[in-house]
Parts: structure tokens; C-alpha cells; sequence
């Protein structure tokens, strides 16, 4: 037997090996039948060549198919029988499928609803894409001396850097590493795994270790109107010791327009290089250290997290917090008009955008409420029309609950809560 893994909403080639067969056997037919309803079998039948006594056969030249379900939980096997007949050997053999791997999961979410997304995300649309925008001759210098910190007034027309459900009009810069939402006095150069009481509040831990702007580098920070975001940057700033590794890493606040499901910014982290993170702190939390992720620290990483690289990003976004009586308001500034009728909905429902998005190709997706992707809906002839039947991308009906619509054009977005009814 071949132990298979599969994403969910993934088809896989199953080969499966009979081991080890107790006579002689000729060619040899089987079915496969699954016990799961988070797996589907495609094509159930299957043929293995004959074999001596204590020899190996395998369905290498037909083909087992299966299809895990968008639903389907990540790392728990999926059983199917193996119904073998013919050559005088007859058996039924329980076979696991392992759908999904927790690396490509996100870590979090944290008690208010973050996560972090990498690079391995594959299940989910807000992994993040590496997209440096240099700040070096563009940007506004940032000097700092050992241990210093700095705190900036945002752009009038960045609006406020909404984090953990409060909207803050300033952001510290902290020469060790790390950004904070709102001004603090701190500049902690030891950094800890996170949340942690002790840790500076608001933090966005980038790259939080004993570092040492005075030697050499920059620290630039840019308003990107034309993508809507406010940018940091590290460039080639060394470590305290050894002062000879450096890194350049920035962090970009998306505003509001980018939507995101409780209506705080979406924040990404660049990195350029990753010389040194054997000691470093990536993460966040909030102001009192009630909640908080860690992405790594002092080369630890828990299991949904990759191995920081060079030219790869990590996207730090809340989800849905359900449960919750009283949500935080939307934004409104994305322009997209996104509405959604009937909702709730049994059979269908329609999601409209506004008419100038006539003759663009908006994205229009349905996210479940751990921000797994469960459908891309298709654009009706360039309108501004979109339709979803409450079914994944093979057709199968999705299970009752809550989930969400997004729209995005370019970098504006809105989402929308969808009700599924049974």
C-alpha cells in the first residue's frame, strides 16, 4: 500500500502496492470504496499483475483516483476499503488517505483572530506573494542610534492602522526590529516568544533581535498611495554581534481599502534576506499580551510554520472572529459595491459589484471561516454579476453554516458575510 496525501479540494493518483502476498496470485481486480465523506472517489477501479508467493504487486499501470473535499480535516486520515477478487485471492484492506499537510496551514488564529500566513499556505488564497518595493532614494530616512526608538504620524490620507480592533493614528519604529501601533517609549533589544505580558505592546516583531542601525544601513518609511500602503523599511541593518550579518526586510500596512474580514490591515513582511534568524523574534501581538503569534523565535518554529528564506513574505491577517455579538464596523472606502441577495440562502444567491467594474475582471471568492478557499466564482459576460450555488469547485454541495464573500480589484477588496442554510 502507497499512503497517499492530497490537499482538500486536490484530485490524487493513488498506487496502491499489495505486500508481501501469502501464494502465487495472476492479475488480480479491486475496488476501492470510500468510508469518508470528506473524500470521493473518482475512478474505484484498479488492476495489480500477478505475483509469486511473498512478492510484490502494484496498481502501477491502473490507476486509483480520488478527491479530497474542500472541508476535508487537514492530516486526518481518510479511510477507503480495498476490496480485492480473482486469482484465488480475496481480501478487504482498510486503506488511510492523509489529506493535506499541516505545513500548508497558517498558523493562529490567536484569541482575536489573526493569523499568520507563509509561502506553504497552499489551501488558502491570502498566502502571501513577495513584492519588494524599494524605499532606498524614495523613502524618508529613519535615524536611530542603539536601543532607539521613533514614533511617526501616519498619513492623513493613510488613514488610522487599525490593529486588534483599535484604530491608531501613530506607529513606533523601534531600532531593534520591530514596529508598534500607537507611540511607546520602549525599545526592548531582547526579544522573547510571543504573546508574552512582558513584550512591548502593539508589537510587529519583523526581525526582533540585538541589532545596530549606528554601524551601517538605512531605515526608510514610505506612503505607497498607488498600492495603499505604508512601508518600513531595514535596509542592510547588521546585528549587534557578529556585526558583519546584516538584513533588509520591510514591512508594508496595507490601509482599509484592503479589506479584510474585522476590518483591521492586512500587514506583510518582506524579506529580502535571511542572514541570521537563529536568534530572532517573527510575530505579533496585541497591547496587553492576551494574544499573539510567533512565527519564530530563537530558530524555533511551531509545526504550520516554514523556515524562513530569502525573497519570500508572510501576510500577518485577522479571520472571522464567529461568536462574537458585536462586530467591528466595515469599510467602506473599497468602492466595489459589493452586495449579496437573498442571504441567507438556500438554492443560490446573487453577489453584484458596481457597474464600473463592467469590462474588468474583478476576483470574486468564498472563503470558509478558517479562511480556507472553497470557491472562485466565474464573471457572467463581463458584468458586474456573480452567482454561487452553495457548492465547491466539483459540484458538491458545501455543509450549512457561515461564510464569506470577497471581492477584489486590483488592491482594493470588500468582504461580506454569506449565510448557507440546510
Amino acid at each position: 500500500m502507497v499512503n497517499s496525501k492530497l490537499d482538500p479540494g486536490e484530485e490524487a493518483k493513488l498506487v496502491l502496492v499489495l505486500n508481501n502476498v501469502g501464494s502465487a496470485v495472476g492479475a488480480t481486480t479491486a475496488q476501492l470504496i470510500s468510508r469518508s465523506p470528506f473524500l470521493e472517489v473518482v475512478d474505484g477501479t484498479g488492476a495489480f499483475g500477478p505475483a509469486a508467493a511473498g512478492e510484490t504487486t502494484a496498481s502501477s499501470s491502473d490507476w486509483f483516483r480520488v478527491r479530497a473535499h474542500e472541508d476535508a480535516p487537514i492530516e486526518l486520515p481518510a479511510y477507503c476499503d480495498l476490496i480485492v477478487t480473482g486469482s484465488g485471492y480475496d481480501d478487504t484492506i482498510l486503506i488511510p488517505v492523509i489529506v493535506g499537510d499541516s505545513m500548508n496551514l497558517p498558523a493562529g488564529p490567536d484569541l482575536y483572530g489573526y493569523r499568520i500566513y507563509d509561502w506553504t499556505d497552499s489551501c488558502y488564497h491570502r498566502r502571501p506573494d513577495y513584492d519588494w518595493f524599494e524605499l532606498r532614494g524614495v523613502g524618508t530616512p529613519v535615524v536611530l542610534g542603539d536601543d532607539a526608538v521613533l514614533s511617526i504620524d501616519l498619513p492623513p490620507e493613510f488613514g488610522p492602522w487599525r490593529y486588534y480592533g483599535r484604530s491608531y493614528n501613530k506607529l513606533s519604529i523601534c531600532s531593534n526590529g520591530w514596529l508598534a501601533a500607537d507611540t511607546t517609549s520602549r525599545c526592548d533589544f531582547t526579544n522573547v516568544q510571543l504573546p508574552y505580558s512582558g513584550a512591548p505592546p502593539n508589537i510587529v516583531a519583523f526581525m526582533w533581535d540585538d541589532l545596530y542601525p549606528p554601524a551601517y544601513g538605512n531605515i526608510w518609511y514610505y506612503h505607497d498611495t498607488s498600492q495603499h500602503r505604508f512601508i518600513v523599511e531595514f535596509d542592510s541593518v547588521p546585528y549587534f554581534a557578529p556585526r558583519e550579518l546584516w538584513e533588509k526586510v520591510q514591512v508594508q500596512i496595507y490601509d482599509t481599502t484592503v479589506a479584510t474580514p474585522t476590518g483591521d490591515n492586512s500587514i506583510v513582511v518582506q524579506f529580502q534576506t535571511a542572514n541570521s534568524y537563529t536568534s530572532a523574534t517573527v510575530g505579533l501581538q496585541n497591547q496587553d499580551g492576551t494574544a499573539g503569534l510567533t512565527h519564530c523565535w530563537d530558530d524555533w518554529y511551531p509545526r504550520v510554520a516554514c523556515p524562513l528564506i530569502p525573497l519570500r513574505a508572510l501576510r500577518l491577517e485577522t479571520i472571522e472572529r464567529v461568536g462574537v455579538s458585536e462586530q467591528p464596523a466595515r469599510p467602506t472606502a473599497s468602492g466595489l459595491g459589493l452586495t449579496v441577495a437573498p442571504n441567507p440562502f438556500r438554492t443560490g444567491t446573487n453577489i453584484r459589484l458596481s457597474p464600473e467594474v463592467c469590462g474588468l475582471k474583478p476576483r470574486v471568492m468564498v472563503f470558509a471561516t478558517d479562511g480556507r478557499l472553497v470557491r472562485k466564482l466565474p464573471q457572467r459576460d463581463g458584468a458586474a454579476l456573480f452567482y454561487w450555488d452553495g457548492c465547491d469547485r466539483a459540484g458538491r454541495r458545501l455543509n450549512a453554516g457561515l461564510y464569506f464573500v470577497r471581492a477584489e480589484l486590483g488592491s482594493r477588496g470588500q468582504v461580506q458575510k454569506l449565510v448557507l442554510q440546510p
